[in-house]
């Protein structure tokens, strides 16, 4: 048995889990016990602060437009993978029999996978488990309003709560989906889910007490482009060009690509796969170089750390965009767009990087998404 049964699906990245593992823990920490169901790839490296992980048939996107699912074998799935992969879900509810059944995402994404989510909730609501979904602050647009209509009917139908970690002192989640309305019964601000950094021994550092340049992609899975420019960037750069650079490729950076890096890698850089204190080290780094997924804007909010982003745009996502154009113009982050940046235009915006801008948000979004959970529990016991 188990407290909590949480569904979590990564495609191509992994910011999903990592801001996963920060709720499983608030969990955890709030004496809920946590099993996940994992459908994405798995790797030894990934943690989801849960008691126990039940692996599925695995599998990922077969490129960064989110066109085709493979499984691990890069074999595109088929309806015979599909109905096994739903009766072993369908099984690890039946066996786990949670108290709540927390899903990431579906119905705001992941549709994909509605194959055996809609068994899976039927099945719930057969037992009478509340249905909670998790969900960041912006969704990726659909260019077929009938889509959006989807995703507001499956939540009114099958959801007790919809908790967006977001906060609306910054947007509502009515910003990306236009039918938030219908459904505003269901929806808790959770505030952001942001690392504390105090938890992992490190203070926020200001001014000449930071040193060095991170420059970091995720999961690596995308971003070799922007990993690329940022090396080649330190030697434009006229204020750290002699500093420190610590380049963290990611654990799906693709390995080819990684070889090359590291043979030519100049004296002063250092390339990495994974840090496991990469927010200790982004809150003593003068400057921030990523992408602009949510965690690390995350990070970069809780270290307070110069920052320089450059969005993931591609398979029509528009999430990371429009989230750092409303940051950039608060004086967060500093926004570039990967068409047209050259070594030198990103060198000049890293020289320039300022500390951000205070913003009136709250970072609090694991423990409260966790106290929510418990509540429901705690209701319906």
């Amino acid at each position: 048995m188990s407290d909590v049964m949480v569904y979590v699906q990564h495609l191509l990245g992994i910011g999903h889990v990592r801001r996963m593992a920060l709720i499983n823990q608030a969990m955890r920490d709030k004496g809920l016990t946590v099993t996940v169901a994992s459908g994405g790839m798995p790797d030894p490296a990934l943690d989801f602060a849960a008691d126990r992980v039940v692996q599925l048939p695995a599998c990922r996107s077969a490129d960064s437009n989110f066109s085709d699912l493979v499984d691990a074998n890069n074999v595109p799935v088929d309806e015979n993978w599909k109905e096994r992969r739903k009766c072993e879900l369908l099984a690890a509810f039946e066996a786990l029999s949670p108290k709540v059944l927390l899903i990431e995402m579906f119905p705001f994404g992941r549709r994909a996978f509605r194959f055996e989510l809609i068994p899976l909730m039927t099945a719930a609501k057969k037992a009478g488990v509340p249905i909670v979904c998790s969900v960041r602050d912006l969704l990726v647009r659909k260019a077929d309003p009938a889509k959006t209509k989807w995703m507001r009917d499956i939540a009114r139908q099958y959801f007790d709560q919809v908790l967006v970690h977001g906060d609306q002192n910054l947007f509502g989640f009515d910003h990306s989906f236009p039918y938030a309305d219908d459904i505003k019964d269901l929806i808790a601000y959770t505030g952001y889910v942001a690392p504390s950094c105090a938890s992992e021994g490190s203070a926020v550092l200001q001014g000449d007490r930071r040193t060095g340049v991170l420059v970091s992609a995720g999961g690596g899975a995308v971003g070799a482009e922007l990993i690329e420019l940022a090396v080649a960037a330190r030697r434009c750069s006229k204020k750290y060009h002699d500093a420190p650079w610590d380049i963290v490729a990611g654990l799906h950076f693709p390995q080819d690509r990684f070889d090359a890096l590291s043979q030519s890698m100049p004296q002063g850089m250092v390339l990495h796969r994974f840090l496991p204190d990469f927010r200790t080290r982004m809150a003593r780094a003068a400057v921030s170089v990523s992408q602009a997924g949510y965690n690390t804007l995350m990070d970069v909010l809780s270290t307070q750390t110069p920052a320089v982003m450059v969005p993931f745009a591609e398979g029509g996502e528009s999430e990371q965009k429009e989230r750092g154009e409303i940051l950039s113009n608060a004086g967060v982050i500093s926004l570039l767009d990967l068409d047209g940046l050259t070594a030198q235009s990103l060198a000049k915006q890293i020289d320039l990087a300022k500390q951000p801008q205070h913003l009136n948000v709250a970072l609090n979004g694991a423990q409260r998404t966790a106290s929510l959970i418990a509540a429901l529990i705690k209701g319906t016991s």
